[in-house]
């Protein structure tokens, strides 16, 4: 198994054009952030991360370095700093879902990130989208494995970020009418929407588009409840594993999950978020209904092995790669240390 192998999407299926959803909702006083995970298999891990981390891309040739200004919370299969999706302690939430039409740019003198890993380094360095879209800029996208993204923060601004033809792309303010993101190029989504005349059935990506378009144009007196019902709205039975709801404006994130529909919650300040304090971490399924911070204990490298190895036994396509290189692999992140 190649290392970069751990950097493959969760998102990536047999049929992935249908797989994954993110929906924003920032009109109101409360940003709300909203992301279905569907994929071959549910395991995963919730980790709360700490600031103050010197970390190392995972990236064969010149590896990206930096140091995480921030806290947060990240929904992994693929090991740590390889998330799904996640939100910083600042309210800077990101997430991935694939896309055929994604080509990275070529190698050039910048350093180079993983595809998961970018979305964890923009989560410990950056507080805004502004200032993700910049910190974006410094480094490249490493690997083949075709997404496209979804960045909000807590002041209600948005982006989508997608590499069309070798070149960043960036939508955002006018150029991004509609806040939801699922596997087809933005523009393509956008212009079904304005054809559509309606709200379309079925889970294709552009009906999906549609109708999550569709819930954003509403402000509803519970943002977060009304994030739930719009996931379950374009959720995909026997495939939606995960459905996550960040409140960007007080920083809690509430969840469920295909093994445990109890929504459990967190709120980030409930934790020590100083790297003198040890990663925490759950398993995606663990708890009951509401508070789930004390379900969450130390980081265990060994346990991050087994999470990887088990979600690639499960996992159709990467099933035959040698369990003792994806085990060394899944350890490369533990190379991060506390720089403070």
């Amino acid at each position: 198994m190649r290392a970069a192998a751990l950097l493959l999407s969760a998102c990536l299926v047999a049929s992935h054009a249908d797989a994954c959803t993110t929906v924003a909702f920032l009109g109101g006083s409360a940003p709300v952030f909203a992301y279905n995970y569907d994929f071959d298999t549910g395991v995963g891990h919730v980790l709360v991360n700490p600031r103050g981390m010197a970390k190392i891309s995972s990236a064969a040739d010149n590896p990206a370095r930096w140091q995480s200004r921030f806290g947060s919370v990240t929904f992994v299969q693929f090991g740590r700093d390889h998330p799904m999706s996640g939100m910083n302690e600042a309210g800077l939430a990101v997430s991935q879902m694939w896309l055929d039409e994604s080509r990275y740019e070529m190698a050039d003198a910048r350093p180079a990130i993983g595809v998961l890993e970018w979305m964890q380094y923009l989560l410990d360095t950056s507080a805004t989208v502004e200032e993700a879209l910049a910190r974006a800029a410094a480094v490249r996208i490493q690997g083949g494995v075709p997404l496209h993204y979804a960045i909000a923060d807590a002041v209600g601004d948005a982006a989508v970020v997608e590499f069309i033809d070798g070149h960043l792309a960036v939508r955002r303010g006018k150029t991004l009418p509609h806040t939801a993101l699922t596997n087809s190029t933005y523009a393509q989504s956008v212009a079904f929407t304005e054809q559509a005349g309606g709200e379309p059935a079925g889970v294709s990506s552009l009906a999906r588009f549609t109708r999550a378009a569709a819930a954003t144009r509403t402000s509803p007196a519970d943002p977060v409840a009304h994030a739930f019902a719009t996931l379950a709205g374009v959720a995909q039975p026997g495939r939606t594993r995960w459905s996550i709801v960040y409140h960007l404006g007080d920083r809690t994130v509430r969840w469920r999950s295909q093994g445990n529909a109890a929504i459990r919650a967190i709120d980030l300040d409930a934790f020590d978020l100083s790297c003198r304090s040890p990663l925490k971490t759950v398993d995606v399924h663990d708890g009951g209904e509401g508070d789930a911070v004390r379900l969450f204990g130390d980081y265990d490298a060994t346990a991050n092995a087994d999470l990887v190895l088990r979600a690639y036994a499960e996992t159709p396509f990467l099933r035959g790669e040698d369990p003792a290189e994806t085990g060394r692999s899944a350890r490369l992140a533990d190379r991060a240390f506390c720089a403070e």
